[in-house]
C-alpha cells in the first residue's frame, strides 16, 4: 500500500532516541546494565539486541510491530519518570518542532526530482562543512585563483575563518533549516506524493504569500516555468489547489533563503493555531484514552492532516492574512498578478473561490 507519510518511522525513531538519550545522559550505563535494571526493577524482559532495536526505532514485524508492547511502554514511562505522552511524542519543545516538520513535509508532499530523489527543503549544502578538509581545499583553490598568486598560510587561514563565520551567521539566521537532526527527522516522515495532500500543500504555500519577497519570487519563478512549458497549466492547477509546486519553488536553492524566510514568518504568525490543532487531534488524544498507543499509525496521521477541520483552519488563517497589515501587501501583489496575467472569467472565478 502506498505510504503518504511514514509517521510510524518518525514516531518510533523519536521514542527510541528518547530512551537512548536517557540511558546515556541520565543513567550513564551501557545497554546490558539497563537490560538488568529493566528486568529487576520494572519486570521488563528484553535482551541487549532487542533494546538496541528499540533505541534505534526498529520495530519487529512479527514479535513487536509497534516497537513497544503496552507493558514495555508503561515500564519505560516509569523508568524515564515521565508521562506516556512525553515518551511517545516528546516534550512541548519536541512537539513544536514536530509540527513545524509536519507543515514543511506537507508543503513538499514528498516530491521527487527527475532522478527519483526527494527534493529536500533544507540548507543541506551546509551540513558537515565546518572543519572539513574539503572546505579548506576549496578555499585554498579559490583564493589562489582569485589572487593569481601563491597564498600564504595565514591568508588562507584568515579566509577559512571568514567563511566559517559566514556559515555560522547563516545557521544563526536559519537554525531550523540548517539543523542536521531536524533534517534527519524530516526524512523519516517522507513517503510518496499523493493527491490527498495537494489541497493542504497549496493552501500552506498561499500562506507564504504574506511575505512580499516570496510573493514576488513566486511570480517570477512561475512566469519562467510557464514560459518554458509554453503553458499556464501549473498556475491554474495551483489556483485550484491541485498539483505540486514545492519542488519548483525551491529549484536549485539559489533563492532558498526566500522560501525559508517566508516559512519562518508564517510559522511565527500562526504556530499557536497549528500546535493547538495537532495537540487536540493527535498528541493529547493519548491522554484522553480515546486513542491507544498501538492505534497510532500512518493512517491516523494522514487522516489528521487531510481532515476538513485542518483545511478549514488554513482557509480561515489565509483569509485573516489577506487583510492583516503585516501580510496584506504580499497577498495583494499575488492576487493582482493573477488577475492581470491570467484573467478570464473562468480563472477569475477560480481565484475568488479558492483564494
Amino acid at each position: 500500500m502506498k505510504i503518504i507519510f511514514d509517521f510510524e518511522t518518525f514516531l518510533y525513531k523519536g521514542i527510541g532516541s528518547r530512551i537512548k538519550n536517557y540511558r546515556i545522559k541520565k543513567l550513564g550505563v551501557k545497554q546490558d546494565k539497563l537490560v538488568a535494571k529493566l528486568k529487576t526493577d520494572y519486570y521488563i524482559s528484553v535482551d541487549t539486541s532487542r533494546l538496541s532495536a528499540i533505541e534505534n526505532g526498529r520495530p519487529h514485524k512479527k514479535k513487536n510491530p509497534h516497537l513497544l508492547t503496552e507493558s514495555q511502554l508503561e515500564g519505560f514511562t516509569e523508568l524515564l519518570n515521565c508521562e506516556k505522552k512525553e515518551l511517545i511524542f516528546g516534550n512541548h519543545i519536541d512537539e513544536e518542532e514536530s509540527v513545524k516538520i509536519f507543515l514543511l513535509a506537507i508543503i513538499m508532499n514528498s516530491e521527487k526530482d527527475e532522478e527519483g530523489k526527494y527534493i529536500i527543503p533544507f540548507m543541506d549544502f551546509l551540513f558537515g562543512k565546518k572543519n572539513s578538509p574539503e572546505l579548506r581545499k576549496s578555499i585554498k583553490k579559490k583564493s589562489s585563483e582569485s589572487k593569481n598568486k601563491i597564498v600564504t598560510l595565514s591568508e588562507n587561514n584568515e579566509m577559512y575563518l571568514r567563511t566559517i563565520s559566514g556559515l555560522n551567521k547563516v545557521k544563526e539566521m536559519y537554525p531550523f533549516f540548517t539543523n542536521e537532526k531536524v533534517y534527519e527527522k524530516y526524512q523519516f516522515l517522507l513517503g510518496e506524493p499523493h493527491s490527498r495532500i495537494e489541497l493542504i500543500s497549496n493552501l500552506l504555500i498561499k500562506l507564504l504569500m504574506g511575505d512580499l519577497e516570496f510573493a514576488n519570487y513566486y511570480i517570477l519563478r512561475m512566469s519562467k516555468v510557464c514560459e518554458i512549458n509554453e503553458s499556464n497549466d501549473v498556475v491554474y492547477s495551483f489556483l485550484e489547489n491541485k498539483g505540486m509546486i514545492g519542488g519548483t519553488l525551491i529549484g536549485d536553492k539559489n533563492n532558498f533563503y526566500i522560501f525559508a524566510n517566508a516559512f519562518e514568518k508564517m510559522w511565527r504568525r500562526h504556530k499557536e493555531l497549528f500546535i493547538e490543532y495537532f495537540e487536540g487531534n493527535l498528541f493529547n488524544r493519548i491522554i484522553k484514552s480515546d486513542l491507544k498507543y498501538k492505534e497510532i499509525k500512518n493512517e491516523l496521521f494522514n487522516d489528521v492532516i487531510t481532515d476538513t477541520k485542518f483545511s478549514n483552519l488554513i482557509f480561515s488563517v489565509l483569509e485573516k492574512d489577506r487583510f492583516s497589515i503585516e501580510t496584506m501587501d504580499g497577498h495583494y501583489l499575488f492576487y493582482q498578478h493573477l488577475l492581470n496575467r491570467y484573467v478570464d472569467k473562468k480563472i477569475q472565478n477560480s481565484i475568488e473561490q479558492t483564494y
